[in-house]
């Protein structure tokens, strides 16, 4: 289906508490400005995760052509879920905290217009992570990411990205290297980790480049191990992270595998995704090749800065 091409059937599924509720306003923007393309949508009821959950998996069922979602990282997971292996393209509209997908898919520039305008384009096949439950869009977190995760999550202030580095900041006296054993394909390789990351695409935590190399048609999943580093190694490796320079770190270990399991023999078992909750470990991740169609994906690797 072309840009300007007929659209018969688009639903809309919006987070009006994104952004601390500060994205409801914006939901009209996006109504109106699907109206001026010539889309009436379907707006569905998401006041609540298991709410959006369930209308997303309803809208796909029906057979809707595309679901467009505008949010953050968390409903784009929830869209991705229940479009997984379905004819229905994602139009994914940036409009949460993180916006880490639509960053690493080159949807995040430009106007909010401009945004719902490439929720309408061509779509492009993109892989996903599978747990053989549900599935994930960026990246499965462990370890002290994770943890700030959580307290990021509770903070009501500040709006926006710095809300990661200031919980950063409040979890680091008491961060951990635990014992991980994973399995990459596998190969299995016991160590001692603060962070272990198993990435789709190249951003988590905000704009944070944790896997610059990631690409998200390549059928494979990224793994970043920090290791047995101290506070303050760990508060540096973090601060070039943004960059990607942290690869460079003595303590920074690459993997890359289609399948992926994390056992925490002596860490804190909680698994993140998408900045949400997504079990805990033992954990058998899989890369899920062009499970969904993403309305106009540049999907190549960002690199490193």
């Amino acid at each position: 289906m072309g840009e300007d091409g007929p659209m018969s059937q688009v639903a809309l599924l919006a987070n009006p508490a994104a952004r601390s509720g500060r994205a409801a306003g914006d939901v009209q923007t996006v109504v109106d400005r699907l109206g001026t393309r010539g889309v009436e949508p379907f707006v569905l009821d998401a006041t609540s995760a298991r709410e959006a959950a369930s209308a997303a998996a309803d809208a796909v069922a029906s057979g809707v052509d595309r679901l467009v979602v505008f949010g953050g990282d968390g409903i784009v997971q929830i869209a991705a879920d229940a479009a997984a292996g379905s004819d229905t393209v994602l139009g994914l509209v940036a409009g949460g905290t993180g916006n880490d997908a639509a960053e690493a898919l080159g949807l995040r520039v430009g106007s909010l217009e401009d945004r719902v305008d490439r929720a309408l384009a061509d779509p492009v096949p993109v892989d996903l992570i599978w747990t053989g439950e549900r599935h994930a869009v960026t990246s499965c977190v462990a370890g002290f990411p994770a943890a700030v995760n959580v307290r990021a999550e509770a903070m009501r202030f500040p709006r926006g990205p710095s809300r990661y580095t200031l919980a950063t900041l409040a979890e680091l006296p008491g961060m951990r290297p635990g014992r991980y054993r994973l399995t990459l394909d596998g190969e299995v390789v016991e160590l001692t980790a603060a962070v272990v990351v198993v990435a789709n695409t190249a951003f988590f935590g905000g704009g944070m480049r944790i896997c610059p190399d990631a690409d998200p048609t390549d059928g494979l999943l990224d793994v970043c191990v920090v290791g047995e580093v101290g506070r303050l190694s760990l508060l540096r490796s973090f601060a070039k992270v943004r960059t990607g320079a942290h690869l460079d770190h003595p303590d920074v270990s690459m993997f890359r595998a289609a399948a992926v399991g994390i056992v925490a023999l002596d860490a804190r078992p909680g698994l993140r995704a998408d900045g949400e909750p997504f079990g805990s470990l033992p954990c058998d991740l899989v890369a899920s090749p062009g499970a969904i169609q993403v309305a106009g994906a540049l999907t190549a690797p960002p690199g490193r800065a």
